[in-house]
């Protein structure tokens, strides 16, 4: 008996199907990154991957990542005002973050260019809101005044 499991063993070993895992196709997690705008550094989780045009996608593991002109260092303060509140909004508009989920390619586009206009049109909305505030706040107070009296 043990030797026909032998025999059947060896014969089905030499007639069966071998898996090569070296040959099999990973998918390839990646970043395509574009820029309207040629020389610019760009980072990819404050890495710098290069100078724009990347021509080759970036691979990234699965999961969220940032894609940004400026280097991490740079850092966002909450307490700015006037010029550099300004560059602070620079800074955070030129900021993506990209959610790559695995086997998949995601496309960044940056469009150095127009982000000037886009931090002047986001300061223009913030500060017209100011006169409607102040209104809020004296009509608040003035009908708790009412209330008192």
């Amino acid at each position: 008996m043990k030797i026909i499991i032998n025999i059947l063993f060896t014969i089905s070993f030499l007639f069966a199907q071998q898996i090569d895992w070296n040959s099999k196709p990973s998918p390839i997690t990646a970043i395509e990154i574009y820029c309207d705008t040629e020389g610019i550094p760009i980072y990819v989780d404050g890495i710098k991957i290069g100078i724009s045009p990347i021509t080759q996608a970036v691979q990234v593991a699965p999961g969220w990542h940032q894609v940004s002109y400026f280097p991490p260092e740079l850092k966002v303060s909450e307490s700015a005002s006037g010029e550099d509140r300004l560059i602070n909004d620079l800074i955070r508009l030129a900021k993506q973050d990209i959610l790559v989920e695995e086997g998949k390619t995601v496309r960044a586009v940056l469009s150095y260019s127009t982000i000037e206009s886009e931090v002047i049109e986001y300061e223009r909305r913030i500060n017209s809101n100011k006169p409607l505030r102040v209104i809020m706040i004296l009509l608040i107070l003035f009908t708790i005044g009412w209330g008192i009296v």
